[in-house]
């Protein structure tokens, strides 16, 4: 009697090209949207952690960060930032320049910066630099060797829905992820290393931290007795 031939093996499944509605991709960005966020927190400058998450998901090619000044009119420093700033609620003209920009690495948005700092506490090459280039702030002021101070930080999405952990995880529709505009947003002062604040910042960070494609899940064949 011949021998029956074994089944083959399903092949396996493509790689997801974007992220879609689903728990397993959802789970997937909570973890991700933790890790960035978490990372930003812990660390002096956005601008070398956006550059470094760039550089390890590939974002582009090279993964340099360029700061595009939006030439947006000045708006006054929040009360909480002004005061986080050790500066009195009425502050002389030009005690504050405001810089608005998008950090992008390539043709990726990955956040929008709001920036109020002190001319007068930067060298003047740097205010120089910062008024005539698209170098991120964080760049221009690296000598400085600052540290961050967070005054607030806001969850404005998250991948999952509240008390996602309660009961069943909602199947999803399966189609690629719609993200909103924006999904975190740290305000932040930085400082001198003798103390003295330089900046106030408010930085809103978009999805396009994320566009790389999702993980794929580790294929296992199937074995055949």
């Amino acid at each position: 009697m011949p021998d029956m031939p074994l089944p083959s093996a399903a092949p396996p499944p493509e790689p997801e090209a974007c992220w879609r509605d689903t728990p397993l991709h959802r789970l997937m960005l909570t973890a991700l949207l933790n890790t960035l966020d978490a990372t930003l927190l812990g660390s002096a400058s956005a601008t070398r952690t956006l550059e470094e998450w760039s550089q390890r998901h590939r974002l582009a090619s090279p993964p340099t960060l360029r700061a595009v000044n939006l030439r947006t009119p000045p708006r006054p420093c929040p009360p909480n930032l002004q005061a986080a700033l050790r500066l009195p609620a009425s502050v002389p003209a030009g005690t504050l320049r405001y810089r608005h920009v998008r950090l992008m690495c390539g043709p990726i948005v990955l956040s929008e910066a709001e920036n109020w700092y002190l001319p007068a506490r930067l060298t003047p090459a740097m205010n120089e630099e910062l008024d005539t280039t698209e170098t991120p702030f964080g760049r221009v002021t690296a000598a400085l060797a600052f540290t961050r101070q967070l005054v607030q930080a806001e969850r404005l999405w998250s991948a999952l829905p509240a008390g996602w952990e309660l009961g069943p995880l909602p199947t999803g529709s399966g189609l690629p992820l719609e993200f909103p505009p924006l999904l975190f947003r740290h305000h932040a002062t930085l400082s001198r290393q003798d103390g003295t604040p330089i900046s106030a910042v408010i930085e809103s960070y978009t999805a396009g931290a994320f566009s790389f494609p999702p993980p794929e899940v580790a294929y296992q064949p199937s074995s055949s007795a």
